[in-house]
C-alpha cells in the first residue's frame, strides 16, 4: 500500500470542541508515520488479536465496559451510531452497532481485534484520545484520512486504578457533528466503567464523597479505597479534584487525608449510600460523603457486578433515571423471577409499551451468576424480516448477496455464557420461531450457510406486549416455542397502577435535575401528574419531567403550567367529572385537597418515613408533620 509524506498538509476545520492545535498535532503525527490522506487505510487495519486472547487479555476492562456500553447505546439512536471501547494500544476489545447503513460501514471498521491508532489510520478521536489523554471529536474534513471523512467520531479516555489510561470509550457515526449532549453521555460512560474497576479490589473501605449529596452513587462522585489499615489503595480522579490534590497517592494514610480517625469512619461503613456524612479534608473542606465496604475479592465473571453503590431500597431502573422499585408487586414479580433465573429457568415479561421490561431484564441478568458475561438484546420487531435470521443466527461469507466480508458472528453466539434478550417476540416471522426452538433445545446453532455446529450457553428472558396464548391459539406463533420460553411468567403493571408512582416521579425529577438546581413539583403539579392515565408508561413520564424541568428551570419550581398539554388537559377532565358528582369546592380548597393528596401519596410511598417523605417532596421534616397535624384536624 503506497504510503508517502505531505507535509503540506494541514487540518481544513478545528472549529468543534476539540482545540485547532489538538488537530494539527494530530496530522502531524499522521504525517510523521508516513500516511497520505488518500490512503485506503481505514476499513483496512490490521488485525493484531482475536476475540479469545482478547477476552482472556483484557476481561477486567471488558466486563466493566459492556454494560455501560449496552446502556448508553440503547440512551443514543442505535441505527446510526456505532460504540466500541478500545485498549492503550488502539485494539477494538468490543463494539455495538445499529443497522443502518452507515453503522454497517463503520462495524467494518470497528472489527474485534484492528487497531485503530494513528499510526494505522491518522487523525480520528481514538486515536487522538489515546495520545493526548483527553476528551475529543473530529468531524468530516478534520480526520486525515479522505475516506474518513465521511464520519464523526467522539472518544474519551478511561482511566485505570492507577490512575493511568487503559483505554478510550468511542461513539462514532454517519451523521453530522454530534450533539454536546452525546460527548458529555459518553464521557458519563467512561467514568462509570472507572468506578466499576473498583470492584476488583476486594474487601476495602470506599469512601465516596462529592461536594452535592446528590451526586453521591453516581459516575460523578469521587471515590477512594482504603486498605483494613487505613491506607490509601487507589483513588479516582474525581476525588483528586475534590480534595485539591491532582493526583492522590496511594500509601497515604487516611489521617493525612481527613480530620476522622480512620477507625471512627470505619464505623460508619454501610453496604449501600442510606447514611451520608459530613467528612471535612485538610485540602478540599468539607464533603458530603458515604462509606461503604467493598464488595470481595471475585471471581472474573462476577466482576463486572457492582462496584457502584447503591441507595437503600433501590427501585427499578429506568432508561434514563438509575432505580426506582418500591411498588409491592414489582418487588414481588423480581423476587420470583430472580429465584427462576438463577435456576435456568426462561423467564417470559408481559407489560405495556413503556413499562421498562428490558430494565427488568437487565436487573435478572446482573443479579445472576451470568453477570460478568455479556447481555445482549434484540428487538423482533425492528428488524426486517430478511435481516433478522442473520442478526439471531450470524452468517459466513458469501451467505447472501451483501453479505459481511469474513461473515459475522449472530446475537444468540454473542450471548454465549451470557443473557439474550429478545423482546417483542411474538412479532418474530414464524419461519424462525422453529429454527429458535431448536437452538434453545439442542443449544447449538449453524451460521448461514454453514453447517457446522456451534455449542452456545445464554439464559433466556423474552418479552412481549401481546399475549402469546391467545397469539398461539391463532396459529400466530408457534405454541411449542411458546411453552419453551414460558418458564416463568412475570406481568408488569402499567405505570398508572403502580402503587410508588409518587415515589417514582420524584426519583426521575431528581435524576433530570442533578446537574443544575433541583427543582420541586407543586402539590397541583405532583397531583396532576398522579391523576393521569400515562399511556406511555414510564417512557412518557419521563419525557414529561424533562419538559417540566426545562421550562421551570427559571421559576425554581414546576407548576401545573409547566406539564404539557395532555397532563393539563387529563387534570382538566377528572376536575369536570368531580363537578358533575356534584362536589363543589373553592379554588382555595382545591389546592388544600391537591396538596393533602399528594402529602398521603408521599407518605405512602415512603412506607410511613416521614423523613424520606419529606424529602421526596422537597420540604423539611417540620414542615411535614405541621401539614399532617392541620390535615388531622381538618
Amino acid at each position: 500500500m503506497h504510503r508517502s509524506s505531505d507535509p503540506s498538509a494541514t487540518p481544513t476545520s478545528g472549529k468543534h470542541l476539540v482545540d485547532s492545535q489538538v488537530v494539527a498535532r494530530s496530522w502531524q503525527r499522521s504525517q510523521h508515520y508516513g500516511l497520505c490522506q488518500r490512503d485506503k487505510l481505514l476499513f483496512e487495519a490490521p488485525l493484531v488479536a482475536s476475540g479469545k486472547q482478547i477476552a482472556e487479555r483484557d476481561r477486567l476492562l471488558l466486563d466493566c465496559a459492556m454494560p455501560e456500553m449496552q446502556q448508553l447505546h440503547a440512551a443514543l439512536a442505535p441505527q446510526d451510531w456505532v460504540l466500541a471501547c478500545i485498549d492503550l494500544e488502539g485494539v477494538v476489545l468490543s463494539s455495538l452497532s445499529g443497522r443502518g447503513a452507515g453503522t454497517r460501514e463503520l462495524s467494518q471498521v470497528f472489527r474485534i481485534g484492528a487497531q485503530l491508532s494513528e499510526q494505522n489510520v491518522g487523525t480520528t478521536a481514538p486515536g487522538c484520545a489515546l495520545a493526548e489523554r483527553e476528551s475529543v471529536f473530529f468531524v468530516g474534513e478534520e480526520h486525515y484520512l479522505e475516506e474518513a471523512r465521511q464520519f464523526s467520531c467522539l472518544a474519551t479516555p478511561i482511566f485505570g486504578l492507577d490512575g493511568g489510561i487503559v483505554g478510550v470509550l468511542d461513539a462514532s457515526s454517519r451523521q453530522g457533528a454530534p450533539s454536546v449532549y452525546t460527548l458529555e453521555s459518553l464521557v458519563f460512560a467512561a467514568r462509570a466503567i472507572e468506578n466499576r474497576l473498583f470492584a476488583q479490589l476486594g474487601e476495602v473501605l470506599l469512601v465516596h464523597l462529592h461536594h452535592r449529596l446528590d451526586i453521591l452513587g453516581t459516575p460523578l462522585e469521587g471515590l477512594l479505597a482504603f486498605d483494613p489499615a487505613g491506607k490509601l489503595r487507589c483513588a479516582n480522579r474525581i476525588a483528586g479534584q475534590l480534595l485539591r490534590m491532582g493526583e492522590v497517592r496511594a500509601g497515604l494514610d487516611f489521617a493525612e487525608l481527613f480530620d476522622m480517625p480512620f477507625a471512627h469512619a470505619a464505623c460508619f461503613r454501610r453496604h449501600d449510600l442510606s447514611a451520608p456524612l459530613r467528612l471535612r479534608s485538610h485540602h478540599g473542606g468539607e464533603l458530603h460523603a458515604c462509606i461503604t465496604q467493598g464488595p470481595p475479592q471475585r471471581t472474573a465473571p462476577m466482576l463486572a457486578e457492582a462496584p457502584r453503590p447503591r441507595r437503600s431500597a433501590e427501585p427499578l431502573p429506568t432508561p434514563h433515571s438509575g432505580a426506582c422499585l418500591q411498588d409491592p408487586a414489582l418487588q414481588d414479580a423480581l423476587a420470583r423471577a430472580r429465584k427462576a433465573f438463577a435456576r435456568d429457568i426462561p423467564v417470559l415479561i408481559n407489560g405495556e409499551t413503556g413499562t421498562g421490561k428490558e430494565v427488568f431484564a437487565r436487573l435478572l441478568h446482573e443479579s445472576s451468576a451470568r453477570a460478568g458475561e455479556a447481555f445482549v438484546a434484540i428487538n423482533c420487531s425492528s428488524i426486517p424480516a430478511s435481516l433478522i435470521e442473520s442478526e439471531l443466527f450470524g452468517h459466513v461469507e458469501g451467505a447472501f448477496t451483501g453479505s459481511r466480508k469474513g461473515g459475522a458472528i449472530g446475537k444468540i453466539e454473542q450471548a454465549h455464557k451470557g443473557t439474550l434478550f429478545l423482546d417483542e417476540i411474538g412479532d418474530m416471522p414464524l419461519e424462525l420461531q422453529g429454527r429458535l426452538l431448536r437452538v434453545l433445545q439442542e443449544r447449538s446453532l449453524s451460521r448461514l450457510g454453514s453447517n457446522q455446529l456451534i455449542k452456545v450457553d445464554c439464559a433466556l428472558i423474552c418479552a412481549t406486549h401481546r399475549d402469546l396464548q391467545q397469539l398461539s391459539a391463532e396459529q400466530g406463533f408457534r405454541e411449542d416455542l411458546y411453552y419453551r420460553i414460558n418458564g416463568l411468567r412475570v406481568s408488569l403493571p402499567a405505570l398508572r397502577e403502580r402503587r410508588d408512582l409518587a415515589a417514582l416521579i420524584q426519583h426521575l425529577l431528581r435524576a433530570e435535575t442533578t446537574a443544575q438546581q433541583p427543582l420541586q413539583l407543586s402539590p397541583a403539579a405532583l397531583q396532576a401528574l398522579l391523576d393521569y392515565h400515562w399511556p406511555g408508561n414510564i417512557r412518557q413520564l419521563y419525557q414529561c419531567l424533562r419538559l417540566a424541568a426545562a421550562l421551570a428551570e427559571d421559576d425554581g419550581e414546576i407548576g401545573v403550567q409547566h406539564l404539557p398539554d395532555e397532563v393539563r388537559a387529563g387534570r382538566g377532565e377528572q376536575a369536570a367529572t368531580v363537578a358533575g358528582e356534584g362536589l363543589t369546592l373553592a379554588a382555595g380548597s382545591t389546592l388544600q385537597l391537591a396538596e393533602a393528596r399528594a402529602i398521603r401519596a408521599a407518605v405512602e410511598a415512603a412506607g410511613g418515613n416521614l423523613s424520606a417523605a419529606a424529602r421526596s417532596l422537597g420540604i423539611a421534616r417540620a414542615t411535614l408533620y405541621r401539614k399532617l397535624k392541620g390535615m388531622e384536624q381538618g
